[in-house]
């Protein structure tokens, strides 16, 4: 199946569902920031505990919505109803330990694939910001990019430190589709052990593992409307990325129980 036909049956059956599934994405923006408010207000801004209170914080919410938001893809793309109340699923057994070491295991994908892209320039950024921005996500280096936008001249340096930027910004939803993977093989299979589950991602990945990634990088223009709308078009991204993945899961892993079976 070409990756347009992906994205045009995901706005097919998103077609109804859109409102529903922006209102999640909304929701999850909304509690994050009150939420950094929050924090902030009582530990101060750039204290260790503002920093360690702010990255379990955004973890625990990243788990609920995120997870919250595959599981309404999931159920649409099945032309089922999907309610709110379905996220309580999501805290009860036998998915909730299983999609916490997931969500951890996705998380320090995340973690090393900005570690190893900041490290380079560590004499622009300084160690503490490296971690800062390691641990609490691309979001946080916008006021040091302000900062940089303001100066009479980039260096190179400068301006090789912004690309990398828009290079990891492009690369973090690839760890996000191959996570979002795994979560649907546990809701096809709730019973089934990681091990199982890891090793049913590697035959469904087998030979469709860059058909993904090149899935994925084909929302590039919808990135970049996200950050030109400063994040309003994560209502619509997420949604559209979730489904077209969902979709692209659910075509490979037909093909593969057919070959199982024949």
């Amino acid at each position: 199946m070409q990756l347009a036909i992906y994205r045009a049956k995901a706005r097919q059956l998103l077609r109804g569902n859109w409102q529903k599934m922006a209102a999640l994405v909304a929701a999850w923006l909304l509690v994050e920031i009150l939420g950094d408010s929050v924090i902030e207000s009582i530990f101060g801004a750039g204290s260790f505990g503002y920093q360690m209170a702010n990255t379990f914080a955004n973890y625990f919410l990243y788990f609920i919505f995120l997870n919250a938001a595959f599981l309404g893809v999931y159920k649409v793309s099945q032309k089922k109803p999907s309610y709110y109340r379905d996220t309580m699923l999501l805290f009860r057994k036998p998915l909730y330990t299983h999609l916490v070491i997931l969500n951890i295991v996705q998380q320090i994908l995340n973690w090393l694939l900005l570690l190893i892209g900041l490290v380079p320039f560590y004499q622009l950024l300084g160690w503490r910001r490296i971690l800062r921005v390691t641990f609490n996500g691309l979001d946080s280096i916008t006021p040091f990019l302000m900062q940089i936008s303001q100066r009479s001249s980039i260096s190179e340096t400068a301006l090789l430190f912004v690309m990398a930027i828009l290079i990891l910004s492009l690369l973090q939803p690839v760890i996000l589709v191959f996570y979002q993977l795994l979560v649907l093989l546990k809701f096809d299979l709730p019973q089934a052990s990681l091990k199982l589950i890891f090793s049913l991602a590697g035959v469904i990945l087998k030979g469709n593992w860059l058909k993904l990634i090149g899935l994925t990088l084909s929302f590039i223009g919808w990135e970049l409307v996200v950050y030109m709308t400063a994040g309003i078009g994560f209502l619509w991204f997420y949604p559209y990325l979730m489904m077209s993945v969902t979709i692209f899961y659910q075509e490979i892993k037909a093909k593969k129980v057919q070959i199982i079976q024949s």
